[in-house]
């Protein structure tokens, strides 16, 4: 009867670390690439520390050109990653229902419907960090000189998560586009004193 109780109790034990050492597994597997990224966003909310960014995909031009300008482009879904990597080459957009193109990509990328940023989880990403290093990357974020980089590991299936970031110094090509898309900044404007009755 106590051999019983004791298989009962660790049979679920067992179970979950299965499940565990599997998860972790198939987490560590994929090809891991490396994104450059645009725009970041640091907070700190109560789930804990992370860093959200926009990914900044090396499109081919000519696939920019026929989905209209940049205000009214609809989120891409679906990118095929070519490349050496970790370094990407090349992203071209396809329809994630197409699955003859899905087969005929060595490395896809499909946004995540049901993640956190739905069908916008290619153009927004979201890495989450410890207390050091959320302290660490919020300062070097707050320097214009550096281009960040973010590793992502992309599974067979077109999934992906993003794995770190690092900063690099922007390259001198970087800093002269930077400066001709950089809008002039607003004149400062001071709001007079109220006139005192004394």
């Amino acid at each position: 009867m106590t051999l019983s109780r004791l298989a009962a109790m660790l049979l679920p034990l067992a179970g979950l670390a299965g499940l565990w050492a599997w998860s972790d597994r198939v987490s560590r597997q994929g090809t891991e690439w490396e994104v450059p990224v645009a725009g970041y966003d640091p907070r700190d909310l109560l789930r804990g520390h992370y860093v959200e960014f926009t990914y900044d995909w090396p499109i081919r031009e000519e696939a920019q050109a026929v989905d209209g300008p940049p205000l009214f482009r609809p989120p891409r879904q679906a990118l095929c990653l070519s490349g050496n990597p970790p370094e990407i080459a090349q992203a071209v957009p396809f329809d994630p229902g197409d699955q003859a193109a899905f087969e005929a990509c060595a490395h896809p990328l499909i946004a995540d419907l049901s993640g956190i940023y739905g069908p916008a989880g290619l153009r927004t990403g979201r890495l989450y960090l410890d207390q050091y290093k959320a302290a660490m990357i919020q300062a070097q974020l707050r320097d214009g000189d550096q281009r960040g980089i973010v590793t992502i590991r992309q599974r067979e299936d077109g999934s992906f998560t993003p794995i770190a970031i690092r900063f690099r110094p922007l390259s001198e090509a970087e800093r002269a586009e930077r400066e001709t898309v950089r809008p002039a900044a607003p004149p400062i404007m001071v709001e007079p004193e109220p006139a005192t009755n004394e």
